[in-house]
Formats: C-alpha cells, structure tokens, sequence
C-alpha cells in the first residue's frame, strides 16, 4: 500500500479523539495489518487478547485493554476500535489528485452547466440540461444524460452511466461501470392478441447526500415517481434496484443483492449477501435481512430474518435443525413400516 500522509503520533491522536502513549512527536510513516507491522507503522488491535506479536517499533491504536496487554507498545489509546479504524485508514487514504476544467477530448453540450471547480474527465460526454457541481469530478468515460444533476464533491468513476433525470446529492461516490436511470422493467404481458408490451418511464433517481453505490451496479427510474436512495446509504457492487424502489437513510446493501419493483426499505436496513425482496413489499426500519434469504411479504421493523421465503431468523434456525433430522427419521419410519409389514405377515399365517 502506498501512502501520501505521514504526521506525528499526537496529530493522528487528535484526528482519532485519542490518547498518544510514547513520544507524541514520534513520525507515522503509514498503517499497516498487526501481522505485517514494522518500524514507522501503526496498526490496529481490537482485542486485548489478541495472540498476534506486534514489534515495538511499530505503533498501535486500541483501547485501554489493549495497552495494558501490552506495556511496552507505544501508540494511541481510543474509546472504540471499531469507531477508529476507517478514520486511521482515511488519514493514509491515497488522495485523487485536485484538479478543475474540462478535459479536451470531453464532449460536453453548451446547454450543461459545469462549475469551474469540476473535472470532466477523458472522454465523458455531459449532454444538454445537465447540471456538474463545484467540485465535482466525473472520471474518464463518464456519461451524463440530459436533465441530470451532479451534486457538489460528488465522484463519479470511469464508464459509469447516468442516464435521464439522474440527481445525486453532494458527496456521493458512484464506482466505474455503475448505470444509473435506464429503463424500470414495466411489462405488460402478452395475452388477448397482443404481444408483450413495454410501459413508458417517466420518472427519475435521486440518491440523498453522501450515497455510495458499487461497481456495475445498475438503478432503475421509476414509472411515475422516482426511484429514492436516502442520506448515507451504501450500496456494495452488482447490485439491482428495480423501479419506485424507496430506500431509507444509513441502509447497507450487499454484493448481488436484488430489489424489485415498488419496494420501500426503512432506514438503517441491511441486505446481506445475494438477499432479495420481491415487488411491492415493505421492510421497516432496523430490519437485517440475512445472506441469500429472499423476502416475500412486509417485515416489521427491527427483525432479524433468513431463509426463503424469508422468516425470524430464530424460526429459520428451527427448521434447519429439523430438516437435518429427516433423513434419519426416513430410515426410522421404514424399519418401522417393514416391522408393521412382519407382523401382518405373522397374523396371516396364524
């Protein structure tokens, strides 16, 4: 990993609301895993037993369990480790380099408003009635249709698509190869004559301040409304938000998930894994779905729920147990049927 920022050891205590143990002026070259720690680096430990051997010419961030384990180790002491660690890794975050204008080979339509303080990148084409944000960075390839809105310090990485009517709030991040704004799949099917037909799309997106969504993740407009992604919700790589699909604040969706048409999730939810959720169902807020389970009808808030269809996790739970106990409840079933099948034979002879 390459760095750009070195500080004093007091100067990362106070980016960490810390305490510094050892010498405050000592330099911090860069952070680092506890396994690979060496002199200049820090790391963190979350847990005071941890067996792993952390040389003390390195330093450390933990709480105050973890330097009373260790008497010797110089670093800074937190309240919370977890709350810690993405702070310590921003400080040592490779920075984009700042830069404003617009890229020579970038088409980009007189009718789009670009802030001074942007970057159009290689080759992104920003068409008519776009709006580009102070400070906003579009990345080689982008693509900015018309009527979209890049809000302020909002990144958007290479090839990735907005389509129609895309607004994004200030400090989003959108990763390479997202598509933003095609087509909801509203379908009427074929029957009485007709083949199948698609229904127009007239709505738009828009994701609230400090959104993030993954690589070659794709989100539909809506049909009529838009299609809503609240404050700080993070969307992980290749994932589907169907149209009107509402999403609440500080939501979590992971790899592969699936959201269909029509859907509303609460704030705070998280979609582990490969989870789905059919049309038109409500998940209220608090709710965690878990790894691949698939979620059929409303969930209220502050459930925890797996399987398919989805279910309170401990009722899932219950049924697996069970369902492991099958195969030897068959074979207790047969011995008994052919000890039944023994018997009448024995009463028939009589």
């Amino acid at each position: 990993m390459e760095e750009n920022f070195s500080s004093s050891l007091k100067n990362i205590a106070l980016a960490l609301g810390g305490t510094v143990v050892g010498d405050g002026e000592a330099l911090v070259l860069g952070v680092t895993s506890p396994e690979r720690a060496v002199s200049g680096r820090i790391c963190l430990l979350r847990d005071a037993g941890d067996p792993v051997v952390v040389p003390p010419e390195a330093f450390i961030v933990g709480e105050r369990s973890v330097f009373e384990a260790r008497p010797s180790a110089r670093g800074v002491v937190v309240e919370n480790a977890q709350e810690a660690f993405p702070v310590l890794l921003s400080l040592f975050e490779l920075r984009r380099p700042v830069r404003s204008g617009i890229h020579p080979s970038a088409v980009v339509s007189p009718e789009a408003r670009v802030a001074s303080s942007a970057w159009i990148g290689p080759h992104c084409v920003v068409e008519e009635g776009a709006v580009v944000g102070e400070e906003a960075v579009l990345e080689a390839g982008v693509f900015v249709g018309p009527g979209c809105v890049v809000g302020h310090h909002t990144v958007i990485g290479p090839n990735a698509v907005l389509m129609t009517r895309v607004r994004t709030g200030a400090r989003c991040l959108i990763h390479g190869g997202a598509v933003l704004g095609c087509d909801g799949f509203g379908i009427v099917p074929a029957g009485g004559g007709h083949s199948t037909e698609k229904v127009p799309q007239l709505g738009g997106v828009v994701l609230g301040d400090d959104v993030e969504i993954g690589a070659c993740t794709t989100v539909d407009r809506g049909t009529l409304d838009d299609t809503v992604i609240g404050d700080s919700t993070k969307l992980d790589n290749h994932i589907h938000l169907g149209h009107n699909v509402r999403i609440g604040k500080n939501c979590i969706l992971v790899a592969m998930t699936g959201i269909a048409g029509s859907v509303h999730l609460g704030d705070n939810v998280i979609m582990a894994a490969r989870s789905g959720v059919r049309d038109h169902v409500t998940i209220g807020s608090g709710v965690t779905v878990a790894g691949n389970a698939g979620v059929t009808k409303d969930i209220p808030a502050g459930r925890v729920v797996s399987g398919f269809p989805a279910r309170e996790h401990s009722t899932e739970l219950r049924f697996q147990a069970a369902l492991q106990r099958v195969p030897d409840l068959l074979s207790r079933v047969r011995t008994l049927e052919r000890l039944l099948e023994g018997k009448r034979g024995e009463g028939d002879g009589a």
